[in-house]
């Protein structure tokens, strides 16, 4: 990885291998869960240096609306997805990753309540794959 400033890169049009992304100067990171299309809980990592370490986040009605448009595009009905976005300087949310196979749920962070809601609306969401498979 190297950090280069927009004068100092060069395009190489022949090389197929190099990914240019850029650099955001974040203010913190928050991913939004959701269970067949609803909203379930949000995490954010406060500390953009301790990005591992995560709170529950309460999300604005901007918030929702954005992380919404992703889960609306991604034209999945059933399952659990989540949507990861950056806050930038400037306070706008910004996509980082639309995740629909998330091992990655963080279920401790949580409070025992949001925790038991997220287990509970997953398990009803099971069922209801499973009775449309039969």
């Amino acid at each position: 990885m190297e950090f280069v400033t927009k004068d100092e890169y060069k395009v190489d049009s022949e090389s197929k291998n190099t990914l240019v992304q850029p650099f955001i100067n974040l203010e913190y990171e928050v991913s939004f869960y959701f269970i067949d299309k609803e909203f379930q809980y949000a995490h954010y990592a406060s500390d953009k240096v301790q990005r591992r370490e995560l709170k529950e986040y309460a999300p604005t009605e901007e918030d929702l609306t954005f992380a919404y448009k992703f889960i609306e595009w991604n034209n999945l009905d059933w399952g659990i997805q989540r949507v990861d976005a950056c806050r930038n300087e400037q306070g706008e949310l910004l996509l980082v990753e639309l995740e629909d196979l998330n091992p990655y749920l963080s279920l401790l962070e949580l409070s025992d309540e949001t925790r038991k809601n997220f287990v509970e609306a997953m398990k009803k969401s099971l069922l209801k794959t499973l009775q449309l498979k039969i």
